[in-house]
């Protein structure tokens, strides 16, 4: 066997893996973004509900924002786990679009 195809299949293995390693840093920081921001969401419903603490009208948007966002991604992971799942968020995403509505969560429409 040649050693530059060696070398090459090793390259493209250890590229696929940063690659893999890569991906797998992002899904972290987002979950562990999404976590924080999910307790501080729940923090500010706590304060209003269980401690009838007066709470601002930003802290009150913030928290609703946060659970819309929720919602739309609890919804996006159960489609997703469907059979077809991927496409079958495509094409929830074209027919919000015509209809106005946002299916993706604010953060991820970068």
């Amino acid at each position: 066997m040649d050693i530059n195809i060696f070398n090459k299949l090793y390259s493209s293995i250890m590229e696929g893996n940063k690659n893999i390693k890569s991906g797998l840093t992002k899904v972290q920081e987002i979950l562990s973004n999404e976590t924080k921001e999910s307790n501080e969401m729940l923090k500010v419903y706590q304060k209003y509900v269980l401690n009838n603490e007066e709470i601002s009208k930003e802290e009150l948007d913030t928290a609703n924002k946060q659970f819309s966002d929720l919602l739309k991604s609890l919804g996006l992971a159960g489609v997703f786990a469907l059979p077809g799942g991927l496409l079958a968020i495509a094409f929830l995403v074209k027919v919000g679009h015509k209809l106005g509505i946002e299916i993706i969560p604010d953060k991820y429409r970068k």
